[in-house]
């Protein structure tokens, strides 16, 4: 039986501590980390290192990846901003990404709102924004996500890396 654990950070705009932060706290401690964009950093600073990125509406940086696909031995996940698939009016294009990759997981930002959720087998994760949060949840926020051959567990934590309760999903694989 395959377990994973995964980090996952978006819209950091700038704050390079913030990344710094919660890339020192896990490294080494988990299988991945991932920022969905708009750190608007460089994209050869050595941040990057140990960190899979994507490019974001913000970064202007043509070093960039616009999407990534990441394996496992049992599991695909998938790594966008989100801007590219007009995530702001629809859905369609994105599921449609992600299927195409055969992901198990989505990640994408963008939005700056923490939301996980599940269309078919494939689910979708967005874990706010380490610097400017939206919507209902004001808080700084990224995700960590740990997967089993049975289940996908999202919870996200705040910057002092306590968890955030009420937001905690489980979605069956």
């Amino acid at each position: 039986m395959a377990e994973y654990t995964l980090i996952v950070m978006s819209d950091s705009h700038g704050d390079r501590q913030v990344v710094e932060n919660i890339k020192h706290y896990y490294l080494g401690k988990v299988d991945a980390i991932f920022h969905n964009g708009d750190s608007e950093l460089e994209s050869k600073d050595p941040i990057w290192n140990g960190i899979s990125v994507v490019c974001g509406n913000c970064d202007y940086d043509s070093g960039y990846e616009e999407s990534r696909v990441t394996h496992f031995s049992n599991l695909t996940i998938v790594q966008t901003h989100g801007h590219l698939y007009h995530i702001n009016f629809m859905w369609d294009r994105l599921d449609l990404f992600a299927q195409e990759a055969g992901a198990d997981i989505c990640l994408y930002g963008h939005l700056h709102r923490a939301s996980a959720w599940q269309e078919g087998k494939i689910v979708f994760i967005n874990p706010g924004s380490v610097l400017q949060p939206r919507g209902e949840v004001s808080e700084k926020l990224y995700a960590k996500v740990t997967v089993t051959d049975d289940k996908i567990v999202v919870d996200f934590y705040r910057l002092n890396h306590t968890l955030f309760e009420g937001l905690s999903k489980e979605f069956s694989r």
